[in-house]
């Protein structure tokens, strides 16, 4: 059985579906229940640097419900090269709370990219775009 899917624009992968939007954006909606761990980090990041090597990725992530990244998972996406800003959009205020912490960590580490946590989609696309 593949773990992954390939079309058009993108993939389907274990920890949820990215592409590469016409406006430049990498979008990624991960699943439900899903656990994200330093092993599929990397994934999810070679899985963005295949969409966009520029070295200029800016990443659209929306949560699913009941997500979790370790802490290995953490400190390996908050030192990655090859982005400018990740916007997280969240659907609760839990969700919200525990990506200020991730906001924290990024800032300890001296994370080469700026990150923002959203409430709607449309909103975190516009600061994507600058806008």
């Amino acid at each position: 059985m593949v773990s992954q899917q390939i079309f058009a624009n993108g993939k389907e992968a274990q920890y949820g579906r990215v592409f590469r939007h016409e406006n430049g954006l990498i979008f990624i909606y991960l699943k439900d229940d899903t656990s994200i761990n330093l092993q599929q980090a990397q994934k999810l990041v070679e899985d963005v640097r295949t969409l966009d090597d520029s070295g200029q990725a800016r990443l659209l992530v929306v949560q699913g419900n009941n997500n979790d990244l370790s802490f290995e998972a953490q400190r390996f996406l908050g030192t990655v090269k090859g982005l400018t800003h990740l916007a997280l959009v969240v659907h609760s205020r839990f969700q919200a709370d525990v990506a200020k912490i991730f906001v924290s960590l990024l800032n300890l580490l001296n994370s080469s990219y700026e990150m923002k946590v959203f409430h709607l989609e449309a909103d975190a696309e516009v600061w994507l775009r600058g806008e």
